[in-house]
């Protein structure tokens, strides 16, 4: 992979601080349309667990060498059509609209017009959309960006292979809602939260719990997705595989049923666990990096 250069690599390792402010936004309504099509059984084989290592060392890299060009760092993950689509979904994640990440691939093939990305004479581009993680440009990803990048991967996932409009909201500018997009994306399919970046040892991360929606029945944008939906082969799994925390909050209080998110507050769950509790969960510490996705009615 040829790569251009015009200043030094940024050392390893994670920047301290946070890298997103998050003073003032905990009680917005927020969110992005975003079409996923990151199919599960792909996503857990071919690309996210194949291409985790790779992903890791991103972590802990700046993704450009320049404002423009990717760095040495991403060779490897660009290597194969499954990694260069998932460095798409973490580069629309982390990166605004507008920047965009470029990279000559030896052997790359030409993309169709549904790919995530572009590939034309071995010249990839990958664009950002939502910047959840703008920093990442140009520094190591810190803690809190490995969150929001994390969640908003794990939203994305989608078990059937189709692209469906889903509406992605949480205390994040990054994040914004419009009036039209809150009065038409009204059912609440769940919240996705975890670590995509976890140590490579362990097993990934990722957690998902039911939203009110969802646990009301299938309808709508509901009916093709099923990341918040146990799998009732083994209930301690959604139908994605992930870790399923059970419902998002306690949808009857006339008779407490155990949740798993301490907050809720215009739509978006926060503090959410890997675990469901009543108001205590013991040794389940809280994700602080909460995605709440909503399709349409």
């Amino acid at each position: 992979m040829r790569m251009q250069s015009s200043r030094s690599r940024f050392s390893a390792g994670l920047a301290l601080g946070a890298l997103i402010a998050m003073g003032g936004l905990a009680g917005r309504c927020e969110a992005a349309v975003i079409h996923n099509r990151l199919a599960t059984n792909r996503l857990a084989t071919n690309r996210l667990a194949t291409n985790r290592l790779a992903t890791n060392r991103l972590a802990t890299n700046s993704l450009s060498s320049t404002r423009l060009q990717a760095s040495l760092e991403t060779s490897e993950i660009l290597a194969t059509a499954d990694g260069r689509e998932v460095f798409s979904y973490l580069m629309s994640c982390a990166l605004p609209s507008g920047m965009t990440i470029e990279a000559d691939v030896p052997g790359a093939a030409d993309t169709g017009a549904d790919s995530p990305y572009t590939c034309l004479a071995e010249h990839c581009v990958f664009a950002g959309v939502l910047g959840l993680a703008e920093d990442w440009i140009d520094h190591p990803l810190d803690p809190t960006g490995q969150g929001w990048v994390s969640a908003c991967i794990f939203a994305r996932v989608n078990l059937f292979d189709t692209a469906e409009a889903i509406s992605l909201r949480g205390p994040h500018p990054g994040l914004a809602v419009t009036p039209d997009e809150a009065s038409l994306y009204t059912l609440e399919e769940g919240a996705f939260y975890g670590d995509l970046f976890a140590r490579d040892d362990a097993p990934i991360d990722w957690n998902s719990c039911r939203g009110e929606g969802q646990a009301s029945g299938e309808s709508g944008g509901l009916v093709l997705r099923d990341c918040a939906e146990p799998d009732p082969a083994n209930p301690s799994k959604s139908l994605c595989g992930f870790n399923f925390a059970g419902d998002c909050r306690d949808y009857s209080p006339e008779a407490p049923s155990p949740y798993a998110c301490r907050d809720f507050d215009l739509g978006n769950y926060t503090r959410c666990h890997a675990t469901s509790g009543l108001g205590v969960w013991p040794a389940s510490p809280p994700y602080r990096q909460v995605i709440t996705v909503y399709v349409s009615n």
